[in-house]
């Protein structure tokens, strides 16, 4: 009988007792799991345990100079449109639209305050498959408490992210929408998406039953033809196992966003923060 594989399980795994004493033994044997470049990379940025916005390190990065050229590729694929970006930072000087003293002020904070790690771009490809009609409610400014229909489109395709702190990139399934009076959505790297029971599926799954096996066909063809560019340019895309094992070593800085849990090589390299 073939004895289980102590590393099958990456992203959650026990504690040996004598681990329990040692952290830095848990720090060496986690390392065996994470691809060296990608751990190279981890240290490299974060030598003191603590994932927060620095700075330097974002006004610094790589990005800046490939941009241009990065953006130019993105904009060629074939049969594919490059429908919406954001920048890292996207602040807005004299918007001041937020009350500080409110309980829940880091969440009612204008998603342009916030600083990201990362840069995002949103392509989707061109077939009518991909679209939907989209709407949302707006107030209206003279009558507050009265609620108006805007209507708009929607998109499905793939959402990019690439990191300014080291040549890495993530690449998923996500949507987009636009309404008449100019307003949209932002899309995230992770779609939070529920089926009819109620239960939480995959972006894969969730999609799939919109567009179809054809659908998604073109879906991971857009996908991999976006990996080949990045790769063109030595950005590495993380795969999803290698995005969700744990760095227990890491902790995050006050003002980084995210849910409760280990830090991942996801949270490491893409985030957000105040």
């Amino acid at each position: 009988m073939l004895e289980p594989d102590p590393m099958q399980n990456l992203s959650c795994y026990s504690l040996r007792k004598s681990e329990l004493w040692c952290p830095m033994a848990v720090k060496r044997r986690t390392k065996a799991y994470i691809p060296k470049q990608i751990l190279n990379a981890i240290e490299r940025i974060w030598p003191d345990g603590v994932v927060e916005i620095g700075y330097d390190l974002m006004e610094d990065s790589y990005f800046h100079q490939l941009y241009p050229k990065l953006h130019r590729s993105l904009l060629s694929i074939e049969g594919a449109s490059l429908r919406y970006e954001r920048q890292a930072k996207e602040q807005r000087e004299g918007e001041d639209d937020w009350d500080s003293a409110d309980a829940d002020w880091s969440d009612n904070l204008p998603i342009n305050n916030r600083t990201y790690s990362y840069h995002l771009f949103f392509i989707c490809p061109e077939d009518k498959l991909f679209r939907y009609e989209a709407e949302t409610e707006e107030s209206d400014e003279e009558h507050p408490d009265v609620e108006e229909v805007v209507a708009g489109e929607g998109f499905i395709g793939c959402v990019v992210g690439v990191s300014l702190l080291a040549r890495f990139a993530v690449v998923g399934l996500n949507c987009f929408d636009e309404h008449e009076d100019g307003s949209h959505t932002c899309p995230g790297l992770d779609l939070c998406a529920w089926g009819e029971d109620g239960k939480r599926v995959t972006a894969d799954e969730y999609f799939r039953s919109r567009v179809g096996e054809e659908g998604m066909r073109l879906l991971y063809n857009l996908r991999d033809r976006i990996a080949k560019i990045l790769a063109s340019h030595r950005i590495t895309v993380l795969s999803e196992q290698d995005q969700l094992k744990e760095v227990p070593w890491l902790r995050v800085g006050e003002e980084v966003l995210r849910e409760e849990g280990p830090v991942t090589v996801k949270d490491a390299f893409f985030f957000e923060a105040l």
